[in-house]
């Protein structure tokens, strides 16, 4: 059954979804998960205890996690039924932010498969917006509250009004399509008072998201850094840094297929070079099961992606679980 679902939904998008321009097919798409309630049919589901780990000392059904890209609650709250462990709130910033301007998403098509370039730039409700919103929502499976700042005061404000809305708080120090978030991983002693004065604003566990640009700034300076200020989780990682001349800033964050083997090698690295010291999320690249799969079990503590719920379907999480239950 899931592999007809799967096969319908590539011919689904890439017959019609494909076809239409990129506002108008990701304007379609969430219409959809608003309106239609996927999150009552059981075939996106697979419950077993067997998939349980703990993430930061969070419990989560399973180690598949929505990456950070909604931050509607109506559609977190769907998306909270369709499979995953945990779901990722787009990132937010202090203030509401109406993010770039269009174009700011555009498909790229490689030899490795479909994928996206973006520059949405945080378009989002802001701090007191959100937190309004959050409020409402019911956590089905934990939630991963993302934050970005220009400044210390930015995250500190950040985390400590929103942490108590969430189970783990994440801290976006990496999106590459926002000048001022992307150059923390170009200034490492900045980013040491930045982890410190963070971790003392809440007793949430915090996620860093680290970015595929800054490998050996990452495992030299950024990771330690983070294992001394007491933060033992790292999403590694966010979207590539292209150019895109198609996009209204010239440059925007590539996610898909063609970053997965990088997604992959940090993994592989990091795990050997920390140890058990660190918990890893693995993100970027994953549109298979097999994908999902591979970065488990070279050491990844959970898997995030966001491209492929798009690109594959929001059946993709079964199809991944049953591929794991599988292999058991």
């Amino acid at each position: 059954m899931t592999r007809v679902i799967a096969t319908l939904y590539r011919a689904l998008y890439d017959g019609l979804l494909c076809r239409l321009p990129e506002p108008a097919a990701m304007a379609l798409g969430q219409t959809a998960l608003k309106l239609i309630p996927f999150d009552r049919f059981p075939v996106f589901r697979l419950p077993d205890p067997r998939f349980e780990t703990t993430l930061g000392g969070v419990r989560l059904p399973n180690p598949l996690i929505l990456a950070a890209m909604y931050y509607d609650t109506r559609i977190l709250s769907r998306a909270m039924g369709l499979g995953f462990g945990a779901v990722t709130t787009k990132s937010i910033t202090l203030g509401p932010r109406p993010g770039h301007p269009r174009p700011n998403l555009v498909r790229v098509r490689t030899a490795a498969g479909p994928g996206l370039v973006n520059c949405n730039g945080f378009q989002n409700p802001g701090l007191d917006g959100f937190r309004a919103l959050l409020k409402t929502l019911h956590h089905r499976v934990p939630l991963i509250v993302s934050v970005a700042g220009e400044s210390v005061e930015d995250y500190v404000t950040l985390v400590r009004e929103l942490g108590p809305l969430g189970d783990l708080v994440e801290f976006n120090i990496s999106s590459p399509n926002t000048r001022l978030v992307y150059e923390w991983s170009t200034k490492p002693r900045d980013l040491v008072v930045l982890l410190r004065a963070v971790r003392a604003a809440t007793p949430k566990p915090l996620i860093v998201k680290l970015s595929p640009d800054f490998t050996e700034a990452n495992e030299r300076q950024i990771i330690p850094a983070a294992l001394e200020a007491g933060v033992g989780i790292v999403n590694y990682g966010n979207t590539r840094r292209v150019d895109e001349p198609r996009l209204s800033q010239r440059a925007g964050g590539l996610s898909g297929p063609e970053i997965f083997p990088a997604t992959l090698e940090n993994l592989r690295r990091t795990r050997a070079r920390f140890g058990s010291e660190i918990e890893i999320i693995a993100t970027g690249g994953v549109d298979s099961p097999e994908k999902a799969a591979q970065l488990l079990q070279e050491g990844a503590t959970a898997v995030g992606y966001f491209t492929g719920f798009i690109t594959r379907g929001p059946i993709l999480a079964r199809r991944i679980l049953e591929r794991l239950l599988a292999a058991r």
